[in-house]
């Protein structure tokens, strides 16, 4: 079986014991997190599509921890004007394993 969450602006396609990388949730290490906001529910060749949410549908997960992700570099730069600026910027995730899904 597997689901389509929303969380954070971005949308994920999940299965039971699969383990994704989330936008940081203020959840603690070893809590349990519920997405209810479900898109879409399948499994195998069947498939039900929420119109936007599917009703009654959620996701269990349990979070293992927040990481840091890749360095991102910016730089700004303008020609004849010694303008240079650069800086980095590290965004946090959060890492969590899904545990039940129920469509």
């Amino acid at each position: 079986m597997y689901a389509v969450i929303r969380n954070g602006g971005h949308q994920y396609r999940v299965s039971e014991g699969e383990t994704i990388e989330v936008e940081r949730l203020d959840v603690e290490a070893g809590a349990s997190y519920t997405f209810d906001e479900v898109l879409m529910v399948g499994e195998g060749d069947a498939a039900k599509f929420g119109t936007p949410l599917v009703e009654g549908a959620s996701v269990k997960a349990t979070i293992i921890g927040d990481e840091k992700g890749e360095k991102l570099t910016i730089f700004k730069y303008k020609p004849k004007n010694r303008y240079r600026i650069k800086t980095g910027h590290r965004q946090t995730h959060t890492r969590l394993r899904i545990d039940s899904i129920k469509g």
